[in-house]
């Protein structure tokens, strides 16, 4: 697959999570004390790349594993509140995410 395909689904995923969740600010359903987040899916599609190598599924769930990054380093750990959708949707927080996916993007063009 063209790398610039991928891209295109991995900046789609972010975009497409987003908007969703603008406007439909929903949380999972905790398990017990346990709450997953989106990125947590991601990381379960990445595994299962590595099973069936279909690069969509690396494009698709690195995207959602990026797109909670900025949390992790806002709140300093993976225990967020529950209004944490101020957070989520800042500036810094998509600027974050657009330099994460740039210097992702540029390191596998030219160096991987």
């Amino acid at each position: 697959m063209n790398i610039n395909y991928l891209f295109i689904v991995y900046a789609l995923t972010i975009v497409v999570t987003r908007i969703f969740l603008k406007f439909w600010p929903i949380h999972s359903h905790k398990i017990g004390k346990f709450q997953p987040h989106h990125y947590m899916h991601g990381l379960i599609l990445v595994a299962v790349y590595f099973l069936i190598p279909q690069p969509i599924l690396l494009a698709i769930g690195s995207a959602l594993v990026v797109d909670e990054i900025p949390l992790f380093f806002i709140f300093r750990g993976w225990d967020w509140p529950d209004d944490h959708w101020k957070q989520y949707h800042s500036k810094q927080s998509v600027i974050s995410i657009m330099v994460i996916s740039m210097l992702g993007y540029l390191a596998v063009r030219y160096v991987i």
